[in-house]
């Protein structure tokens, strides 16, 4: 049976704290090797020659390394992996490694926004309050501003988790800067007046 989940009960403040990103398929990763410029140059080269694509396979090319696992790991693992693929031809590698464009995850924020719109997660969380700020704001002619969903895919053949937001009253602001979001997560804001969420959620179940 649907049951709509309150923001208010599954509040996390360690979540920002322990947050930590995983890389993905489609994230371009930025690797400068220091100290070995005949070999990795790193003056007069442009921007995009150290980026590395995470490929379908979720993996990316390096020179003396080869293919390398990078998804679902966090920068710094990958810097540790490739240090010790580096360490076999070269003393003592300098490696620096960055997440130069996120763009393997993403939320929506769809409905009676002023702007609807998709953004893509990085290694700074997104609350709920920061993707509706994203998106400037609720409609203030159109929204029920009480009637805030967030719709969360769950595992493969289980129903997705519906959580509820009202944000009629601005004090249930400070709750939505403490709910984060997940990747592939929907914010839907209903209209006023109508019953358009049904219809909507009609269609996850």
């Amino acid at each position: 049976d649907l049951r709509l989940i309150k923001i208010s009960e599954t509040l996390d403040a360690a979540y920002k704290k322990n947050y930590v990103y995983k890389i993905g398929v489609g994230d371009q990763i930025a690797v400068t090797i220091w100290g070995l410029p005949e070999i990795f140059p790193i003056n007069n080269v442009s921007a995009d020659i150290n980026l590395r694509r995470v490929d379908a396979n979720g993996n990316i090319f390096f020179p003396y390394v080869g293919l390398i696992q990078a998804k679902g790991k966090t920068q710094g693992e990958l810097r540790l992996n490739l240090s010790n693929r580096l360490s076999e031809y070269f003393t003592d590698p300098q490696v620096d490694v960055s997440i130069a464009r996120f763009n393997s995850q993403q939320v929506f924020v769809l409905g009676e926004v002023t702007k609807p719109i998709k953004l893509n997660i990085s290694d700074i969380p997104i609350s709920l309050s920061n993707a509706i700020g994203e998106s400037f704001g609720l409609n203030t002619s159109t929204s029920a501003a009480s009637e805030v969903f967030i719709i969360r895919q769950n595992k493969i053949g289980e129903d997705p988790l519906i959580f509820h937001a009202d944000l009629k009253n601005p004090s249930n602001f400070i709750e939505a800067g403490n709910f984060y979001l997940e990747n592939n997560d929907i914010v839907y804001v209903n209209a006023s007046g109508t019953a358009r969420w049904n219809k909507v959620i009609s269609q996850f179940f």
